[in-house]
């Protein structure tokens, strides 16, 4: 009765509308790039009460990275600023940002093809899939409130905080992003009493602490691999407009394509969206058995009976047929207490 109530909830309509995204995938390791300034990642953050933003571009292998205040964000402010960040340290190989339209314009797309730089887009509505630059906007922003908290200027203050975090040791890969970057350390006010390292210990640092962030992260996620696969039908997380609004929508969407953690969806009109697969939950329906290994499950594990089962169901059934009221005679209305065969004869066969 609990797997048939179960299966019958699972096949509701209304109630994969209103439930719980799947758990998150496994978190996926970026690998330490060969070279600096090869690998770059990039994003906004703003606007500002003051009506500006900081544009942050960051170097995966050193965790170096430059800013530049925009008073406007289109598409040629940002390339003016990448213009005069790679002016200084030179173009990279890959360029990863999210799908804004200034960087999903024609004009980004022609700028980094004439450069010859790959630019890696992330999945829509997942900010972590750009995680390392997410992770300095935090610490910006952070810096930005505390000194507008105290009444100081936050352009000032965002510079003495950029030029100590440079200088000092990152937790990650245990030498300072300037030194990484520049291959000489850059002298601060702190003073240094590090002895100097070889890449190969950078890189096995910056494994060690990658893998235990993984294992935390999973841990705490309760992350799982998603078994979509295309074909699959799935319900599309939806944006809330008010306290009704389902968690998915009602409608259900066909997967057509999966790389990794990112699938794309398509409705019946051929309209399409890339999404994470937290995104999406799988749609059952009606007709379609939830759990057909169920049944074959139950019958593959239920116990042979034992011989001394075999006999106790033989002499219950001889003591209802003796029992039972003859020809003619009035059945006995008193209930029968179940008789069983004495514990002390369970080794022994009884005809």
């Amino acid at each position: 009765m609990d797997k048939d109530a179960e299966r019958h909830v699972r096949l509701c309509h209304g109630c994969q509308l209103v439930m719980r995204p799947d758990h998150p995938e496994p978190l996926r390791v970026t690998q330490l790039p060969e070279t600096p300034w090869q690998d770059l990642a990039t994003d906004i953050l703003g606007p500002l009460p003051t009506g500006e933003s900081i544009l942050v571009v960051v170097d995966y292998y050193s965790r170096y990275y430059e800013y530049g205040i925009l008073k406007s964000t289109t598409a040629d402010k940002i390339i003016d600023c990448l213009e005069d960040v790679f002016s200084r340290h030179g173009l990279p190989c890959t360029l990863r940002s999210d799908c804004g339209p200034q960087f999903m314009s024609t004009q980004f797309q022609q700028f980094c093809e004439i450069n010859g730089i790959q630019h890696v887009k992330t999945t829509p509505k997942w900010a972590q899939a750009n995680g390392e630059v997410e992770r300095q906007n935090a610490s910006i922003l952070k810096r930005i409130k505390i000194a507008q908290a105290e009444g100081l200027d936050w352009k000032k203050e965002l510079r003495k905080y950029v030029a100590i975090y440079r200088a000092i040791d990152h937790n990650t890969t245990g030498k300072s992003p300037a030194e990484l970057l520049f291959n000489r350390k850059i002298r601060g006010k702190l003073p240094d009493f590090t002895m100097p390292r070889n890449d190969q210990e950078i890189r096995d640092r910056d494994a060690e602490q990658k893998g235990k962030s993984k294992l935390y992260a999973d841990h705490r996620r309760g992350a799982k691999n998603s078994q979509l696969e295309v074909g699959d039908q799935v319900l599309l997380r939806q944006e809330k407009t008010d306290k009704l609004t389902t968690t998915f929508s009602p409608v259900p969407y066909t997967v057509v394509s999966r790389r990794g953690n990112s699938v794309i969806v398509e409705n019946s009109g051929g309209t399409q969206y890339r999404r994470n697969t937290t995104f999406v939950k799988k749609f059952c329906r009606e007709n379609i058995d939830v759990n057909p290994l169920e049944r074959q499950t139950e019958t593959e594990t239920e116990p042979a009976k034992s011989e001394y089962g075999k006999n106790e169901e033989l002499i219950t059934d001889k003591l209802s047929i003796q029992s039972a009221p003859q020809e003619g005679g009035v059945a006995s209305q008193r209930p029968k207490r179940q008789i069983k065969l004495p514990e002390k004869f369970k080794d022994f066969i009884v005809e």
